[in-house]
């Protein structure tokens, strides 16, 4: 196979919300489809919050919310019908050469149905996702795990090394395969998007924290770490501003939070910063530390599983910190802003690189 002879690819994701896995099949598929082929994206609800009319899409159900439509009962007949859209997809398109499902829900919809050339992309650390699930209770765990089934006898790509030995354990899952293609990043297009101007970026020092207010995130640690770092704003961007708010007041730091609205440019905040703080319990790569570097914004993070580790190297490693330990994160924040580290750009792009992923991904094409 070449680059000249085009493909038809499919991916199967929950939404096109503003997630990070999201963000990494668009930024794939806009690639894609530069170099000639045709992308099509199969979703399960109609939430679109990247907005791009390049971007081909069916929505499975228009007023169904995915985690009804992937119900015990209703599961089976999701799939069916699942099948049947991308069947009617491909008498216009043409046959789908390669299927990618992300996220547990549309992967388990993907596992009971009959494509051919599949790979289940896994975004996330298992372990800790079953761990998580099992703290909010028995039902919650037993869902969890029923949907990790679907990765059984599957090939897998793995976002990171750390993701991918993780499958390779076979401790929680028993993949057919495991292949590693770390998200991409579009270099040129996060360079320029940083380089524009926004009338509300603030007129002070400022540190920022990117991601949805979940327990996975560690919002508790952010800003007990906030308390220990004297006179510097915080910015937050999230989603559930309301829900931000009420756990940065518990902790006596609402005064010193700000909190955008959902950014369609969150590069130029980035850019802007002192330094971007991760303070998570565990990721899949971690797709901003990676955006942070690329914009030349030093970044300070728990070593969680998995990814700030194989993003932070050299010496950005000396700001890694364990997970769950404010002091240590707020320690290297204070010493980031006194000393930050000299970012080598083009190292992190060439290991990240948007071509380099999107030829491994080409080369799943049997």
């Amino acid at each position: 196979m070449t680059l000249m002879t085009k493909r038809n690819i499919a991916i199967f994701i929950d939404s096109l919300g503003g997630g990070g896995a999201e963000k990494v099949m668009i930024t794939l598929a806009r690639q894609m489809q530069y170099q000639g082929h045709y992308v099509h994206f199969f979703i399960l609800e109609p939430r679109i919050e990247y907005t791009d009319k390049s971007l081909n899409y069916s929505v499975l159900y228009e007023t169904t919310c995915h985690r009804k439509s992937t119900s015990t009962g209703r599961l089976k007949q999701t799939a069916r019908d699942m099948q049947q859209l991308v069947l009617q997809t491909e008498k216009s398109v043409g046959k789908f050469n390669l299927h990618l499902a992300n996220l547990d829900p549309s992967c388990q919809v993907a596992n009971l149905c009959s494509f051919k050339n599949i790979y289940y992309v896994l975004h996330n650390a298992m372990a800790q996702e079953i761990k998580r699930e099992g703290k909010l209770g028995p039902l919650k765990l037993f869902r969890k795990l029923r949907q990790k089934k679907a990765y059984n006898n599957k090939h897998i790509v793995a976002v990171s090394e750390g993701v991918a030995q993780e499958a390779l354990s076979g401790k929680l899952i028993k993949p057919a395969s495991v292949t590693t293609i770390y998200n991409p990043i579009n270099k040129a297009e996060i360079v320029t998007a940083s380089e524009a101007t926004n009338p509300d970026i603030p007129n002070e020092p400022y540190l920022i924290h990117a991601g949805r207010v979940v327990k996975q995130k560690r919002h508790d640690i952010l800003f007990k770490a906030l308390r220990l770092v004297p006179d510097i704003k915080l910015v937050l961007l999230c989603k559930n501003i309301p829900k931000a708010l009420k756990l940065a007041k518990r902790y006596g730091v609402a005064d010193r939070v700000i909190t955008p609205q959902f950014q369609d440019n969150p590069y130029v905040w980035i850019k802007n910063a002192k330094a971007l703080v991760s303070s998570s319990d565990f990721e899949g790569l971690g797709m901003n530390l990676i955006d942070s570097l690329i914009c030349g914004t030093p970044v300070v993070s728990t070593d969680c599983d998995f990814g700030p580790n194989e993003i932070l190297t050299g010496n950005l490693a000396d700001f890694l910190v364990p997970t769950g330990d404010h002091k240590a994160l707020a320690d290297k924040i204070n010493q980031v802003l006194k000393s930050p580290p000299t970012i080598d750009i083009n190292e992190v792009s060439e290991k990240f690189g948007l071509e380099q992923a999107t030829q491994k991904y080409l080369e799943l094409i049997k």
